[in-house]
This record gives C-alpha cells, sequence and structure tokens, in this order.
C-alpha cells in the first residue's frame, strides 16, 4: 500500500502544508500536487462535489505525493466508506461536538477489530492488485475533524484525548459565530478559545493546526506559525488564490487606465 505522504511526515514530527480545493477540477488538483503541498482536502461540505468528481480529482493527485483529504458534509460514519473504499488518505469531519461523536468517526476509519469499517476497497486497494491493503490501511488513514463550535471546545480535553483522532482544523468562521463573536478574530475570548483547543492537543500528544493566507505569504508568516509549534498548516486554496490575483490584475488595470 502506498504509504501516507502526510501521515508520514507528522508521524517523523515534520510540519506539512496544505490546500483546500473546490472548484472540481482534476487538473488543478494536480497541479497544487506538483507544487509541493503535502496534502489537499476536497471540500464537499460548501461545495458542490459528488463522489465521482472527487474520485477524478484524486487520481488527478496520485501522480504527486501530495495526500488527498475528503472534507464531508457532516461527521456521518455512514458517509466514510465510498471515499476511503475510492483512496482518500483521510477523512476531515466537520462540527463535532462530543468526544462520543469522534470515537465512532475515528473507527468508522478502521477495520474490525480496531474500528467497525466495512471491508470492501475498490480503487483504494488498487482494485485487488494490492494484497496488503486490509493489514496495513489502519495505519495510514488520517482521521481530522474541524473544531468549529463552542461545544466542541468545552469538551476539547476528551476530545483530543479520543485515541483514532489524527489530528484537527480549526474553523474560525464558525467557531466565531458559535462564541456570539462573528468574524472578531482578535477577541479575546475568541483567542482564548483557540489557545484552549491548542493546549490540550499538545497535552494529548496531537498536532497542532492553524490557517494561514496563501496570497502575500512570506517565509516570515511560516516562520511565525512553525515557532508557535504548529505542525499542520492550511493555506487558502483554488478559490481564494484565484480570487486574489484575479482581482489585483484587475484593480491593476484599472489602476493604468484611470
Amino acid at each position: 500500500m502506498k504509504k501516507n505522504h502526510m501521515k508520514s511526515l507528522l508521524d517523523a514530527g515534520k510540519p506539512v502544508i496544505g490546500a483546500q480545493l473546490r472548484l472540481g477540477s482534476p487538473a488543478v488538483a494536480e497541479l497544487f500536487g506538483c507544487a509541493g503541498f503535502d496534502y489537499v482536502i476536497f471540500d464537499s461540505e460548501h461545495a458542490p462535489q459528488t463522489a465521482t468528481e472527487i474520485r477524478a480529482q484524486i487520481m488527478g493527485l496520485s501522480s504527486t505525493e501530495a495526500t488527498p483529504i475528503v472534507r464531508l458534509p457532516k461527521n456521518d460514519p455512514d458517509l466514510f466508506q465510498i471515499y476511503l473504499d475510492m483512496g482518500v488518505g483521510g477523512i476531515l469531519a466537520p462540527l463535532v461536538r462530543t468526544a462520543e461523536e469522534v470515537e465512532r468517526g475515528g473507527r468508522a476509519c478502521r477495520f474490525p477489530p480496531r474500528g467497525t469499517r466495512g471491508f470492501g476497497p475498490d480503487r483504494a486497494s488498487r482494485y485487488g492488485f494490492d494484497t496488503d491493503y486490509f493489514e496495513e490501511a489502519d495505519n495510514q488513514i488520517l482521521y481530522l475533524v474541524i473544531i468549529e463550535t463552542a461545544e466542541a471546545v468545552e469538551a476539547i480535553d476528551d476530545i483530543l484525548a479520543v485515541a483514532e483522532l489524527d489530528g484537527y482544523i480549526i474553523g474560525p468562521y464558525d467557531l466565531s459565530i458559535s462564541l456570539g463573536l462573528p468574524r472578531q478574530f482578535d477577541h479575546p475570548d475568541y483567542l482564548a478559545a483557540v489557545d484552549r483547543v491548542h493546549a490540550a492537543a499538545r497535552k494529548a500528544g496531537k498536532p497542532t493546526a492553524t490557517s494561514l493566507p496563501a496570497t502575500g505569504c512570506t517565509p516570515e508568516s511560516f516562520r511565525e506559525a512553525l515557532a508557535q509549534g504548529h505542525q499542520i498548516l492550511l493555506a487558502g486554496g483554488d478559490e481564494w488564490i484565484l480570487e486574489s490575483v484575479t482581482r489585483g490584475v484587475v484593480e491593476s488595470f484599472a489602476r493604468a487606465t484611470g
């Protein structure tokens, strides 16, 4: 079985850089992989991406080392199966609130006796040519969650203590809204909630995560995040980068002709 590039780096204590894709293009997925991103998230929560379209993007990414992660609409183990069977390297589940939810999700990513995943891999086992898939898959799949509710922050020690959870990403917009502080990312209460999540991760021995803007980033941007101990870095994605670049082109043209 092909090693999970993102997981290998995390296990070695190294940082990883990723991006999130919404536009559904296999060529764009391949481009991000060729650029050198360690992981790519395919967002099916906020973008109209079908399982078939995501499979095509996973195949586009397969010529690169980047690990494909699928972001699902909800933390529903019944949704995990088809994406695991098509060969994603990990599941990213949103809007979790309790350790019990997270434990169910983590177990759905592993075969018995460790978990509850049913056996029937398709592309994941190279259509049957990978005869070691069953024995190796449990240790090559990542289960990640998005911390974006006040309830999850309250339960964060129990959530991050779940053995089958590999890491998390903070959803800043939904978390700020859930805290009653919409988009107030500098508010002391929001910052305290984020710090509480990171502290719980360090206590549990899980990698901490942060998001950075892809456009306008500098080496210093990353050095600051790394100095804070973050290991999972998420830097924009297709929509965000295209929006910024195209806006800049048009604004420059307007200034030149205005």
